[in-house]
């Protein structure tokens, strides 16, 4: 197994950057790469990308999530894009109980489908079919109400199997459910934020006393790839704000179908 130098870590770094947000899974493409390119990844390199991808989150919605944070002690914080905070917050915890439930019930299924090529195949296959499913819908103009957010949150839950899209399946959902655009893309990417922090601390207590690689990995190696996801991810965001506002998130199904079959033929 060749371990990860620069050049490895650019290449990871650009597939999580551009796969964490675009509905074409990040997992999925992970898994791909490292069995291609014949690497042992350590999980906490994985950690460190995953949260590299998630600042561009916080720079793209960092006024909604001040407003959130400042509404818990201050309700009075009308310079943000919606007052609710306080009722956001609550639609994210609603969303989050659904994904830490099927997250921690079915983790080890999912760790197994990351490695395994068939799962890696029909995830990128499912994730099209929804993708292709949300263009014979009409444009919701639907607020976000907690059933919606309770759906969602599964539709999340359900991501963690491999090459199964986050953003797919959430943002999907939320469109079947007649939700308006920019609400629920909006609501996709914070309800994000506590998945990806809960998983990278569930990964950070499981490696504890474990080598996390840094004797085989430079410092500079996680440095770069993490900056690299993070500039990557910026600009994937609002490819995918963009592509969904505009109606054209269903285009996203012709790639999910072609790797999805690829992989069945080449692994």
């Amino acid at each position: 197994m060749a371990t990860v130098g620069i050049l490895e870590a650019i290449v990871l770094g650009i597939i999580q950057g551009l796969t964490e947000w675009l509905p074409i899974s990040s997992s999925g493409h992970l898994a791909l790469a490292q069995l291609a390119l014949n690497l042992e990844v350590p999980v906490f390199y994985d950690l460190v990308l995953h949260l590299g991808t998630l600042a561009g989150v916080f720079v793209v919605y960092g006024k909604e999530i001040s407003c959130m944070l400042r509404s818990v002690v201050n309700q009075k914080t009308a310079e943000a894009p919606y007052p609710q905070g306080k009722r956001m917050l609550w639609l994210i915890i609603l969303g989050t109980v659904p994904t830490a439930i099927i997250g921690l019930t079915f983790r080890s299924f999912f760790e197994y489908s990351f490695y395994d090529p068939l799962s890696i195949s029909i995830g990128f296959i499912v994730t099209g079919i929804l993708l292709l499913a949300t263009k014979f819908l009409k444009p919701g103009n639907k607020k976000l109400g907690q059933v919606d957010a309770i759906l969602i949150g599964v539709g999340q839950g359900a991501s963690i199997f491999s090459s199964l899209s986050r953003s797919g399946a959430t943002i999907a959902v939320g469109m079947f459910r007649g939700v308006e655009k920019e609400q629920l893309v909006r609501y996709s990417f914070l309800l994000s934020i506590p998945a990806i922090v809960g998983a990278a601390l569930i990964d950070a207590i499981s490696i504890e006393g474990q080598d996390l690689g840094l004797a085989n990995i430079g410092i500079e190696s996680y440095l770069v790839g993490m900056a690299i996801s993070a500039v990557v991810g910026y600009i994937s965001i609002r490819i995918l704000i963009r592509a969904v506002v505009r109606g054209r998130f269903h285009l996203f199904a012709l790639y999910c179908f072609a790797a999805g079959i690829a992989t069945l033929i080449i692994l």
